[in-house]
């Protein structure tokens, strides 16, 4: 992965300091991109990249990239078929300079246009820009699973990778409208909790007219118009998901740098990590590939012992990684600030820089499963679609006055039998409307009437579905999975180690989606299809577990008291009273030990802010100095 920043400076007077700015906005993200940056400057239009050089570290792969004195890109992320495309590309009389994916989405630009990300594969964000209409387009990938946010006020429009990186144009505040709902509730509408910072919508593009300023947004993919048709056969099915899954995972073992893997001992990063050694047995590698997985132990972790044993069954040495999350108020900052979330996700901070010093750049893991194959949780929507059928049924039964069969199924079913309405979903009821922080933040309570949840552009469609799958179709398509892809993205990036995950492969999690359910869940067995199309390879220890961990939140449930304390020094500092927040009312109710999760949750935001703040004022040791790449050509 890399990172991405831009300014276009909507006038004459904000145009000299741009470069500046667009200095700092580089520096304070250049973790993700510790190898090699640059710049280019068209009119009032300034972009910056910042490399971690996994295809072709040659410095003919810096970017800004050009190849013509008309087009330029900055790309983040990975198309992993770029090489089948490099070569249709190349009958058609092109001729490449480097061996990078960045080159080829380029030149598939030039060819195709914006029909081009249709064809890519993989996780990307492409900034593209062309000097002769004066134009630039932004865009993401069609999963959306890589972040990369836009800024705009009187002065700029601009856009970078993270947040933070806004903190060169002005101190980023937060909205007091928005700042105590719940962070799944903002990522369904793509927006953020800082003022005037929303996100770029998955499957989406925008088209800047860098003349008139004017910004055009087109959706140029569709999900719903993308699945696969599935075969009735369950046996089919999961022989076609093994071939994809397996073809996914090796599709990701292309890099120019160390490749490595994680385990956690649950069932999908076992199987990510049985289809490396496979391939290893089977192919062997010419890249250079470490199998020895890494391993974060902590307190009450439910599935080390099967990492460990399913690492041995393989021979393969494992790294443990004993995370700890220090309660302290400079620790916090750091930690918040670089998840711009108020989530304690340290294990996966501590998990990547474990594989930076093992000299890991790249990390193939199990992520991405669960949305479309379900979780516990999901268990309720799920029943939904068998409810609903027997209401189809109650209601044939009832019409044709059936008294015989109505008997029946009272037997069996009870007072479902006699159901005949139908359940559904609607955004009460998978969105949650509830503002946290009500009693001590003003905000506009008619601020969500306003949104446009990404989930109804597809309501009308989405009726002709059944209600099992238009749960999945939120919980992977429409916040949920790239709120979780945008946290680990950003926890592997402040080691500068990018993440790739092969069920999130488009030929992968589209299969998976349009699976039915009963393929996904079969007697009583989660993610039936998944387990079943590996059973020859796993050990009965990974495939009968009953329960869902990963890597969860340290949420420090033994240690109030350095909550507290860290409570007590904010509430001290003249920032946090500055803050547009009620703190006589917060300062009365922490004396009385009311709402004190609430108030740690406002502290925690607090903390944000000021990590921002540390981060713009201490970058000196990291200043990244630009310079303009020359054109290839």
């Amino acid at each position: 992965m890399c990172g991405l920043s831009g300014i276009i400076s909507k006038n004459e007077s904000s145009r000299d300091l741009s470069k500046k700015k667009l200095e700092l906005m580089t520096s304070l993200i250049a973790h993700r991109g510790p190898d090699q940056a640059g710049f280019l400057q068209h009119k009032n239009t300034l972009l910056s990249h910042v490399r971690l050089s996994v295809m072709d570290p040659r410095n003919l792969g810096r970017q800004p990239m050009s190849i013509d004195k008309r087009y330029a890109i900055t790309f983040n992320g990975e198309i992993y078929n770029f090489v089948e495309l490099r070569k249709r590309l190349i009958q058609k009389g092109y001729k490449f300079f480097t061996k990078t994916d960045t080159e080829v989405a380029l030149v598939s630009f030039i060819e195709w246009g914006t029909k081009a990300f249709s064809y890519f594969n993989g996780d990307w964000v492409i900034c593209l820009i062309d000097k002769k209409k004066d134009q630039l387009i932004l865009a993401k990938d069609n999963l959306g699973s890589i972040p990369i946010y836009i800024y705009e006020d009187a002065n700029y429009f601009s856009f970078c990778s993270e947040i933070k990186g806004f903190q060169a144009l002005e101190n980023i505040e937060l909205n007091n409208d928005l700042i105590g709902f719940s962070n799944l509730t903002i990522q369904n509408f793509n927006g953020t909790k800082f003022n005037k910072i929303r996100q770029l919508e998955q499957g989406s593009y925008l088209l800047v007219d860098l003349r008139s300023l004017k910004v055009l947004t087109t959706q140029w993919f569709n999900p719903l118009k993308n699945l696969i048709k599935v075969h009735p056969s369950f046996d089919v099915n999961k022989g076609d998901l093994f071939e994809r899954l397996n073809t996914a995972t090796e599709l990701r073992l292309d890099a120019d740098i160390k490749i490595g893997t994680s385990l956690s001992g649950g069932i999908d990063s076992s199987i990510i990590f049985t289809i490396l050694n496979m391939i290893e047995n089977e192919k062997g590698f010419n890249k250079e590939i470490d199998l020895s997985p890494t391993i974060v132990n902590f307190e009450n972790n439910l599935t080390i012992d099967q990492a460990i044993s399913l690492s041995n069954l393989y021979n393969k040495k494992y790294n443990i990684v004993n995370s700890n999350l220090k309660y302290n108020f400079d620790d916090l900052k750091k930690l918040f600030s670089q998840l711009e979330i108020i989530e304690e996700y340290n294990r996966q901070i501590d998990l990547y820089k474990k594989q930076k010093e093992l000299g890991i750049n790249v990390s193939i893991d199990g992520h991405g499963a669960d949305e479309f194959l379900g979780m516990l949780n999901f268990m309720p929507q799920f029943a939904f679609s068998y409810f609903n059928s027997i209401s189809d049924i109650n209601k044939i039964n009832y019409n044709y006055k059936s008294y015989e069969n109505i008997k029946i199924m009272e037997k069996f079913f009870g007072s479902v039998a006699s159901i005949n309405n139908k359940a559904k979903l609607e955004l009460n009821n998978i969105i949650n409307f509830s503002n946290f922080f009500g009693d001590y933040i003003e905000f506009d309570n008619n601020i969500l009437a306003d949104k446009n949840y990404y989930f109804e552009n597809f309501i009308n469609e989405l009726d002709n579905f059944p209600v099992d799958f238009q749960f999945s179709f939120f919980k992977s398509s429409c916040g949920f999975l790239q709120f979780f892809t945008h946290k680990w993205n950003k926890a592997a990036m402040a080691s500068s180690v990018e993440i790739r995950s092969p069920f999130l492969d488009k030929n992968v999690y589209l299969f998976l989606l349009s699976l039915p359910l009963d393929q996904k869940i079969r007697g009583g067995n989660l993610k039936s299809i998944l387990k079943k199309s590996y059973e020859d390879l796993l050990p009965d220890y990974i495939l009968n577990q009953n329960f869902k961990q990963g890597l969860p939140i340290d949420k420090n449930k033994n240690d109030n008291s350095k909550i507290k304390n860290i409570i007590e020094v904010c509430l001290k500092e003249q920032d946090f009273k500055n803050m547009n927040w009620n703190v006589a009312k917060i300062e009365n109710d922490f004396k009385k030990e009311k709402n004190v999760d609430i108030i740690w949750s406002i502290i925690k935001y607090f903390l944000i802010i000021k990590g921002f703040e540390d981060r713009s004022k201490n970058i000196n040791s990291n200043y990244v100095k630009l310079e303009e790449v020359p054109c290839l050509n």
